[in-house]
């Protein structure tokens, strides 16, 4: 491979994860900022995240100039060039993507998360913007070692248990199974740890029972507004980009270099 063809595939690698990032980065904008302002009282959680969905429509040039939308474009845009660009980069150095992959799609997801998480508690919070806890930031990042754990050391167990016990050995599809369902479930455990670092900011002050009364307040509404959002990166975002790269990819009359299967780490 010359290094013509290198460019031109880090080129592709780059457009489709900033475009994949991008169409998914609506819905998760709008749950992000619902759950902080439920958080910080600014806004009811459903309220605000249709409210958000309803200044998009109507003013989508603004939406997409606003720090809302980069924030989580930088998260997903950049989580999805990292995977392409090691994989690529592995593919021409004949090597086995997957802990390459896994380093950099953690490292790029949790950094820009922290930094969201931040500008977003700072924006949607209930007082003047001040500086962030190291005990919220503590949370957050307790948010995606939990999640790191589970969604890459989980699902092959389980995906070979549901195989064996339910679907006649077929592993790739007790894989898949175990990989939409695992994220989804892990958002009780995850979600608390999300707001927690919310209410540190917006009551720096409160005593532990001031932090669980929190936290089993609107448990359940802020369970399921965070499983609706794992649905855009962790299906429509990784099939988009890789339909996107592929497209792309055939566009130029490059064919698709053989690769292991994706991997990426999305928390926040």
């Amino acid at each position: 491979m010359d290094f013509t063809d290198l460019m031109k595939r880090f080129g592709v690698d780059v457009a489709a994860g900033t475009l994949a990032g991008a169409a998914v980065t609506p819905v998760i904008s709008a749950v992000d900022r619902a759950l902080a302002e439920n958080a910080s009282g600014k806004a009811q959680l459903w309220e605000s995240f249709f409210g958000s969905l309803r200044e998009y429509g109507s003013r989508p040039i603004q939406y997409l100039r606003g720090p809302q939308f980069a924030y989580i474009w930088l998260i997903y845009g950049g989580t999805y060039i990292a995977a392409n660009g090691v994989e690529t980069f592995c593919a021409a150095g004949k090597m086995d993507p997957a802990l390459p992959k896994w380093v950099a799609t953690s490292t790029t997801n949790t950094v820009t998360c922290i930094v969201k998480d931040r500008a977003f508690a700072q924006m949607f919070g209930s007082s003047v913007p001040t500086n962030v806890p190291l005990t919220a930031y503590a949370a957050w990042l307790s948010r995606d070692f939990v999640s790191m754990g589970v969604f890459f050391t989980a699902p092959p167990i389980v995906g070979k248990y549901l195989a064996r016990e339910y679907m006649d050995g077929d592993e790739d599809r007790g894989y898949y199974t175990a990989q939409v369902i695992l994220p989804l479930a892990l958002q009780t455990v995850t979600t608390p740890l999300h707001l927690l670092g919310y209410e540190i900011y917006n009551n720096p002050k409160g005593t532990l029972a001031d932090r669980v009364s929190f936290l089993q307040k609107d448990y359940f509404k802020n369970v399921s507004i965070r499983m609706v959002r794992m649905a855009p990166p962790w299906s429509l975002g990784t099939i988009g980009n890789r339909e996107l790269r592929s497209g792309l990819l055939s566009a130029l009359g490059l064919r698709p270099l053989v690769t292991s299967q994706p991997v990426y780490h999305v928390s926040g």
